[in-house]
């Protein structure tokens, strides 16, 4: 894959999850959150963990300016985290709380990212989480 394709993937899943969300909510009575995590499990649905985990990565190496060490390390971490994602949301368990779930493996994997990271990255890091989450949702 080229690098105009991987920093173009990211706003592309958005952009996808963005209108997902739009037409969950112009058609039903469904709330925010209810809308969001359905749209989440459609982008999860729809694209393979190393789609989503290449894309992050890439966004990840170059917002917290990765070594090549770090990279290894990130992508196989989003790797790992993606295809737990893929299973949570295929998994038919009604006495799953999916939501609870994905919150907690988001927690776990924060704190190994943040393990890899030097300060002045884990600063970039919670500088730029908002954005990060936004596609690391996605992933």
């Amino acid at each position: 894959m080229n690098t105009k394709a991987i920093s173009f993937q990211p706003l592309f899943l958005f952009g996808i999850l963005a209108s997902v969300t739009l037409i969950a909510l112009a058609g039903c009575s469904m709330s925010h959150s209810q809308a969001k995590e359905q749209a989440v499990g459609t982008v999860i649905a729809g694209t393979t963990p190393a789609e989503r985990a290449t894309a992050l990565t890439a966004l990840m190496t170059s917002t917290l300016n990765l070594n090549e060490s770090q990279q290894t390390r990130v992508a196989a971490l989003n790797m790992d985290y993606s295809t737990r994602f893929s299973i949570l949301v295929a998994s038919t368990n009604p006495n799953l709380d999916k939501k609870a779930e994905f919150m907690r493996l988001s927690a776990d994997k924060e704190a190994k990212l943040k393990g890899m990271l030097s300060d002045s990255q884990i600063q970039a890091y919670d500088a730029n989480k908002a954005d990060l989450l936004d596609t690391y949702r996605l992933m």
